[in-house]
């Protein structure tokens, strides 16, 4: 299909907007969005030729623009190098301890079958360290842990020991998030999610989920294996249960 050069350069707009903010909308570039609406050919035009070429999807909600990676693809695009300077830890027992306080915050937040929007309006920090406590001290029983691992090509068992061993708070501490203790790793997380505007974090006391993170989970965490393996991963039960669907 030939486009008009206006449709190209519109699109080549937003490509270039979403590299440098993490959402395009009204609010930060109201004329962008108008030539958007008055041309349909821009959204044509990222299906066929910019998504395909960098390997990129554009996420919309209502009047707000996302992008991210495809499917099997880290939806933030970092290595895991990138990912422990962003994070502001020192290796990968800490990351994955991180990631999976990430995916204990989806299960709480999309844990039912309604792909319209998150399930809570809010989870209070006390209630995510205590179902990240659960769902490790429940892997740590698991009898499959070592099947469960090569899987799911995720490392358990050492973030899960990780864990438990740390306080769930520093007595005296200022600053938690400083802290070598479950606050302090719920709180880096949250701000890194809250960074990339998926969260949004209350007094370090409430965690609210944003459009963009439902967009996010609509495109990758709904898609039916991805959400069964989760599931499984964070089970207060596992083996005894089946993932939900």
């Amino acid at each position: 299909m030939t486009y008009e050069s206006s449709t190209v350069e519109t699109a080549l707009l937003l490509l270039r907007e979403l590299l440098t903010h993490p959402v395009v909308n009204k609010e930060n570039n109201s004329n962008l969005l108008i030539r958007i609406q008055q041309d349909p050919e821009v959204l044509g035009l990222w299906k066929e030729v910019i998504e395909p070429t960098f390997g990129v999807t554009l996420l919309k909600a209502g009047d707000q623009y996302y992008l991210s990676t495809g499917i099997e693809e880290s939806i933030f695009s970092y290595n895991n190098e990138e990912l422990r300077s962003k994070l502001g830890v020192s290796n990968n027992t800490e990351l994955y301890t991180c990631s999976f306080i990430v995916l204990t915050l989806l299960a709480a937040f999309f844990n039912s079958d309604d792909t319209t929007g998150p399930s809570l309006e809010y989870i209070t920090l006390t209630d995510l360290e205590r179902q990240v406590t659960q769902n490790f001290e429940a892997l740590t029983k698991r009898e499959d842990i070592e099947e469960l691992e090569n899987r799911s090509r995720v490392n358990l068992i050492e973030p899960a020991r990780f864990w438990l061993d740390l306080p769930v708070k520093k007595p005296g501490a200022v600053h938690d998030k400083r802290t070598q203790s479950r606050w302090g790793y719920l709180l880096r997380t949250l701000d890194f999610l809250e960074e990339h505007q998926l969260v949004r974090v209350i007094q370090e006391r409430q965690v609210f989920p944003q459009q963009r993170l439902s967009s996010m989970v609509a495109h990758y965490y709904n898609h039916r294996d991805h959400k069964n393996m989760i599931l499984e991963l964070i089970m207060e039960h596992g083996g005894e249960e089946d993932a939900a669907d």
